[in-house]
């Protein structure tokens, strides 16, 4: 069993794949890849693959021939990877903004300012988290999600229950 990437629509950079046990020719024959399409065969990818590796059928959309006129691999779009990881990390993001106004009005009606100047912080420090990422570091698929702030990890009504009990 192989794992074959090729190109669809034909003469254009977008990348799909099939996975089978015929060749390309005659998945060619069978209609099955396009006469004209750039092919490249891989080792079957599957759930015993490199997380590198999955991400290459998990995401076709963001791969790319590492030559599209006679292809010797596949990678990730390391740019569309991070806009992927980035509108995730907004979603996460918008989640513990939401979590904290819950928390703040709880501070606010208990009187608790010091609580309340505390979410404020961490709401700023929540806000300006897309300019603070290291998109340096982020060079393959593993490592984008390396980069993702713990800021967006904290389980915030738990950080400030016991200040709010």
């Amino acid at each position: 069993m192989k794992t074959i990437f090729f190109n669809y629509p034909t003469g254009t950079a977008k990348v799909v794949f099939t996975v089978s046990d015929k060749s390309v020719d005659e998945l060619r024959s069978a209609g099955i890849i396009p006469a004209t399409s750039v092919t490249f065969s891989h080792d079957l990818i599957d759930e015993n693959s490199s997380i590198e590796e999955r991400a290459l059928t998990a995401f076709p959309d963001r791969c790319e021939f590492d030559d599209i006129s006679n292809p010797t691999g596949v990678r990730l779009d390391q740019e569309l990877i991070n806009s992927f990881m980035l509108t995730e990390m907004k979603a996460a993001r918008g989640q513990c903004l939401s979590e904290l106004d819950a928390v703040q009005l709880r501070a606010m009606a208990q009187g608790e300012t010091l609580v309340v100047t505390n979410i404020e912080k961490d709401k700023k420090a929540l806000r300006n988290m897309p300019e603070t990422i290291n998109w340096s570091k982020a060079v393959n698929y593993q490592t984008s999600y390396e980069i993702i702030p713990s800021m967006l990890l904290v389980d915030y009504i738990e950080k400030y229950q016991d200040a709010l009990s």
